[in-house]
């Protein structure tokens, strides 16, 4: 066997193990408790809003019937009012009124539709409706009071439900897909933007979500964007997941001293990266990536001259 074959199939069994991981952290979270800020809640102005969320915040739609591009899926929605949002390991589309479904799952009024990434199938679940309307703000039902009325319907069914023994009390929590703590330590770097792109593009095999690392880690060095290249690399020198106590601050100085530290353009050359003897090249330049939870980042870049 070719080394760059086994270091192929070792970093497969790496990322396969590290999304079973994710997909069975996400599972326990329906059994397990979990509490966190849910972060702002804002009132549409426009279709478009959805695409500019960021990781945390949650997005009131009203009255939405027809399609809407979401966390790399094309929803449809039918009479739809609800509330939209990222969490660090799935976006989710919470149902207040309407339908809202993606490829076969629909999800309507109490449910929840939650996509995960790496083209994953879409799933429905109950979410905890008594939760929710506790963490709505004075200022957010002053603005949407149709919809909290909708929110509060579906509590007072999950209430008698409780009372009557015929449901337990759900502990999905929108505003988390795992632990509060988990969640907010870990959002500078998979909340991240850039990021979640990729992890939401669909790319489901791991070869083909290195390459797309590496292209935009590699598109971010030409046009000179040190946010996007900071954001691709590993945060292990940098005190690792975290990014705590300024270390993010540092990782963004150390994407623009490498960006200043060649012409990236001359050295990369155009042309996709390929994966050759260990690691992904492109003109002069070599990437490696590592593998930490079900994501890469960028360990170490080499090739050309100043």
């Amino acid at each position: 066997m070719r080394a760059g074959s086994r270091g192929s199939r070792q970093r497969d069994f790496q990322w396969r193990s590290g999304r079973v991981f994710a997909l069975c952290a996400s599972m326990l979270v329906f059994s397990l408790p979990a509490t966190a800020d849910p972060g702002t809640l804002l009132a549409s102005a426009k279709p478009g809003d959805s695409a500019k969320l960021a990781t945390g915040e949650q997005l009131l739609l009203s009255e939405r019937t027809g399609g809407m591009a979401f966390a790399g899926h094309q929803l449809q929605l039918d009479g739809f009012t609800g509330v939209v949002g990222y969490a660090n390991e799935l976006a989710y589309i919470v149902v207040l009124e309407g339908e809202a479904a993606a490829n076969a799952a629909t999800a309507r009024a109490g449910e929840i539709l939650i996509l995960r990434p790496y083209g994953a199938p879409a799933s429905v679940e109950q979410f905890d409706a008594i939760r929710l309307s506790e963490q709505w703000s004075d200022a957010a039902k002053q603005t949407s009071p149709a919809a909290f009325a909708s929110l509060e319907q579906i509590k007072g069914r999950q209430e008698l439900g409780l009372w009557f023994g015929r449901l337990g009390q759900t502990s999905y929590n929108v505003a988390a897909s795992g632990s509060a703590e988990h969640e907010t330590s870990t959002r500078t770097l998979m909340g991240n933007e850039t990021v979640r792109a990729i992890r939401f593009a669909g790319a489901s095999e791991p070869m083909a979500v290195e390459q797309m690392v590496a292209s935009r880690f590699l598109d971010a060095l030409r046009s000179g964007n040190a946010e996007a290249a900071a954001a691709l690399l590993d945060p292990t020198p940098f005190g690792g997941r975290a990014l705590a106590g300024g270390a993010d601050v540092a990782r963004l100085a150390a994407a623009s001293a490498l960006l200043a530290s060649r012409d990236w353009t001359r050295v990369t050359g155009t042309a996709q990266p390929q994966f050759t003897d260990g690691a992904w090249r492109a003109g002069e330049a070599s990437l490696q990536l590592r593998a930490i939870d079900d994501f890469v980042f960028v360990s170490r870049i080499s090739g050309g001259t100043k």
